[in-house]
């Protein structure tokens, strides 16, 4: 009897040790892919917008003008959200999670996590920068990798980068208006500016030995923006303008060495030395601007009237060339390769001369918000999808 009890107890051993090996393998089963599924969402930027594309590349839009496939149109996960930008010839798109880089043809050369809030994306020449907007982050980036990323003690408020790879960051401060930082392409601090005055934008000289800066201030009651030219070797003001009769949205540098601003009532072109060369005031509300070279574009709207008017400034703003619209006009731009205008209408693309003549028009559906053009292409922006057609403007 004592030998069958104890037979009886190996036996039971035996089976619970295999119960319990068959928990422990469950368990770890069960881990192992909870791990799969966390990495494949948190990886989700990546393969959904490659398997959205698999089905939709064979949907290239061909009857629309020259519109080409390629690796087209890509699928842009996460909608309206994310934000679009050339660099070096590439096309950018910038998610809530991830910044895609891809070429011409939409072939997707690399993808890299962020995890900025309210990311913010600005690139010139062979160069990108990633701010987080309200947060303390930011990162410089080329096509090959990431050159840095550091952080600042304020809360950025806006960053802009040069095609030389200088960053510019204006942050929140504790013992001033705000402060303007500077740095060099390898992320070392350059310039260090505590201002008085409040900086709502700014952009680098076409050297990048310094900056121009727009500060407000209240003149008898009425708010008025100032320019200031910045020496990145120097303490003082190069110069500052008298208090403009606008709010200066954004500055530009011109091509014969003056500056185009952009205000929200009027617009004007100042010498080097911060006079006002000539100004435009408009005459109906401002939508958007844009400006490359000496040409600068506007776009209007009359409400009561129903009608879109693009003005065409070009190195003089007291002589506007207009065209008008009975139809909604989506957006304008100055093309960077050709210096003419492009107007996009709902259905239509039109190539303006900056004298106003109408030089192309091609056929483009409703369902595109806004294009960009990177060398022969022009790419059309949706609400999450990305096309390309060939482009000669």
């Amino acid at each position: 009897m004592g030998k069958q009890k104890e037979g009886a107890a190996d036996i039971y051993a035996v089976r619970r040790q295999k119960r319990i090996r068959r928990i422990v393998r469950r368990a770890v089963i069960f881990a192992v892919l909870a791990l799969v599924l966390l990495l494949v969402y948190q990886k989700r930027d990546l393969w959904i917008p490659r398997l959205e594309t698999i089905g939709a590349r064979h949907q290239s839009h061909l009857n629309e003008g020259s519109l080409t496939d390629g690796g087209f149109p890509l699928a842009v996960y996460g909608g309206s959200g994310y934000r679009a930008a050339s660099m070096n010839g590439r096309l950018l798109v910038l998610s809530d999670t991830y910044l895609h880089i891809y070429d011409t043809n939409g072939n997707l050369e690399s993808a890299r996590q962020h995890t900025y809030g309210s990311a913010m994306l600005r690139t010139a020449g062979n160069y990108a920068l990633i701010y987080e907007s309200g947060g303390t982050r930011f990162r410089l980036e080329t096509a090959n990798s990431v050159r840095y990323e550091k952080s600042v003690t304020g809360s950025v408020i806006f960053g802009r980068v040069s095609e030389n790879g200088q960053v510019l960051l204006v942050t929140t401060s504790e013992t001033s208006a705000c402060s303007l930082f500077v740095f060099n392409p390898k992320g070392q601090e350059v310039y260090h500016r505590s201002c008085v005055e409040n900086i709502t934008e700014a952009s680098f000289n076409a050297d990048d030995s310094g900056c121009y800066a727009v500060s407000i201030e209240a003149v008898n009651g009425i708010l008025k923006s100032v320019v200031h030219a910045y020496s990145f070797s120097a303490e003082k003001d190069l110069w500052s303008s008298q208090p403009l009769d606008m709010l200066v949205i954004s500055v530009y540098n011109t091509s014969n060495g003056e500056l185009f601003l952009l205000g929200d009532e009027a617009a004007c072109y100042l010498t080097d030395g911060g006079a006002v060369k000539s100004t435009y005031s408009y005459p109906d509300a401002l939508l958007q601007g844009d400006c490359i070279g000496n040409t600068a574009v506007l776009l209007l709207r009359n409400d009561e009237k129903r009608m879109d008017t693009v003005v065409m400034l070009h190195g003089d703003a007291a002589n506007p060339v207009t065209r008008s619209y009975d139809k909604t006009v989506k957006t304008v731009g100055v093309l960077p390769e050709s210096g003419n205008v492009l107007v996009q209408l709902r259905t239509k693309l039109e190539t303006l001369r900056p004298d106003g003549a109408v030089i192309g028009e091609h056929a483009v559906s409703d369902s595109w918000d806004g294009c960009l053009q990177i060398g022969a292409y022009l790419f059309l922006t949706g609400y999450d999808r990305i096309d390309r057609m060939v482009f000669r403007g």
